[in-house]
């Protein structure tokens, strides 16, 4: 209603409620309480997924194409993470992960190839390391994210 910039500021404000104490989804088998970070951390890495995603056009429609995909049927969190990989065409199980199954921050390290117009990034956390070329744009989006290689993250 007020715009993007409006918007991110809004959604960024729930970092200060993010606690990390427990993970959002439970070892598998163990009845655990999500903590009340699912809906903060939810909507900042809801967040984050639009902007890997990098288009609102093409956001939407997966999102509306994962409605569609899912609407009255029990799932599992694996449904929702192979959706997305097979959707966009990227591994986003590590980010997935990240989000939803560890506590600890990642750290972010990038390497800039100006030859090739390109920045690597690599998180760092308790988790194997993610990394994905990133094409580095003009373009007011700030650039655009480009699939790993098949069968590589």
């Amino acid at each position: 209603m007020w715009g993007l910039e409006d918007a991110l500021k809004y959604t960024n404000g729930y970092k200060s409620k993010v606690q990390n104490a427990l993970p959002i989804v439970a070892p598998r088998g163990v009845n655990a309480t999500p903590p009340q970070d699912m809906y903060f951390k939810g909507a900042l890495f809801l967040n984050t997924l639009r902007s890997v995603v990098d288009g609102d056009r093409r956001w939407w429609a997966l999102l509306r194409g994962f409605y569609q995909h899912f609407k009255y049927r029990d799932i599992m969190t694996e449904d929702v993470v192979e959706y997305f990989n097979r959707k966009t065409g990227m591994n986003l199980t590590p980010v997935f992960d990240q989000y939803l199954r560890h506590t600890a921050l990642p750290a972010l390290e990038l390497t800039f190839d100006d030859a090739r117009g390109t920045v690597s990034y690599r998180w760092k956390a308790d988790v194997p390391a993610f990394a994905m070329p990133v094409r580095v744009g003009t373009k007011d989006t700030g650039g655009s994210f480009d699939p790993p290689p098949s069968g590589r993250a």
